[in-house]
């Protein structure tokens, strides 16, 4: 089986622009993957004093906010510059993880900057190939390019 067959990409969050303690989170729904990974990317700061977000992981069996229980809370970038921009990756065993991830990305208390971040997943090997091409990304907006 070709391995890409068995991976389904998604946007988890569309980059936007945050500041001020914002917080954004996105649910991941690993059913049927053994592994997924999430990337942060965020875009170079304008003001050459702005700090990263503070990132948390959590899993829960249902979508219910109050559910999840946060599983890795220790990356913290909120010390360290993103005067140049940056990626974060988090690669997850799934199979021994509840169905539903939630990612959740927070600005500094006293940011003077704006961060830009988006953020994608990609849920790999898959216990079963998705039944259609427009399945392996997240919408119908994806360009899939085949090479």
């Amino acid at each position: 089986m070709n391995p890409a067959l068995t991976q389904k990409l998604s946007v988890l969050l569309a980059p936007a622009s945050q500041t001020n303690s914002a917080t954004r989170t996105a649910n991941l729904d690993c059913l049927g993957a053994d592994y997924a990974t999430i990337v942060i990317n965020m875009a170079s700061a304008i003001n050459t004093n702005a700090v990263g977000p503070t990132l948390q992981l959590s899993e829960s069996d249902d979508t219910t906010v109050t559910n999840f229980a946060t599983f890795n809370s220790n990356f913290n970038t909120s010390s360290t510059s993103i005067v140049a921009a940056r990626q974060i990756v988090y690669h997850v065993d799934t199979r021994s993880r509840k169905r539903y991830l939630r990612l959740s990305l927070t600005t500094a208390t006293a940011t003077n900057d704006n961060v830009t971040a988006g953020v994608t997943a990609s849920l790999n090997r898959l216990a079963t190939t998705p039944p259609a091409a427009s399945n392996l990304l997240g919408s119908t907006n994806d360009t899939v390019v085949v090479g």
